[in-house]
């Protein structure tokens, strides 16, 4: 099967509130892209995916890839629900993981990872991170994270297009 040139990969996990944002950009993202696999002013097809807690398993996505976005919910520092985008170059990771693993996920080792095995070298990558208010148990977003989430879909669909970037843009 072949892959569409860029991939915009949401992250994280549906049932803990916030940490689920990845995810709900993704949902928001197939609706002004109609339905998922869309040319977009003539730009190439984008796949739509939503990667949950994937981890390693993620490496097969950078196959035949020109671009990526990963959506993510975390700490970046900034108030809740504000947003920042990085590249994987001006971002460090403080999780601690007792190694590369499929079932423990952490983006910025799963990039590392993938740089080592060659696989990132022609590929533009971006994150954009929300900063999550709240990880406990629901299926509901914070009013923060849910009421800045569009702004930053705004951002990633514009990226898609093609327009200038978003950098560090705080909303």
């Amino acid at each position: 099967m072949k892959r569409n040139k860029i991939a915009v990969i949401g992250l994280g996990n549906r049932l803990l509130s916030d940490e689920g944002a990845g995810l709900h950009a993704i949902d928001l993202l197939k609706g002004k892209i109609n339905g998922g696999n869309a040319r977009i002013d003539g730009n190439p097809d984008v796949d739509l995916v939503e990667a949950g807690t994937s981890g390693m398993n993620l490496l097969h996505q950078f196959d035949e890839r020109e671009k990526i976005i990963f959506i993510d919910a975390g700490n970046c520092g900034i108030k809740a629900g504000e947003y920042k985008r990085f590249t994987p170059d001006e971002v460090i990771s403080l999780k601690e993981i007792s190694g590369y693993s499929l079932h423990e996920f952490d983006l910025i080792a799963l990039l590392e990872f993938a740089k080592r095995l060659d696989m990132t070298e022609n590929i533009d990558i971006s994150i954009y991170c929300i900063q999550a208010a709240d990880i406990g148990m629901s299926e509901t977003l914070s009013l923060d994270v849910e009421n800045h989430l569009p702004l930053l879909v705004q951002d990633v669909y514009n990226e898609v297009l093609g327009h200038e970037a978003v950098r560090n843009h705080l909303r």
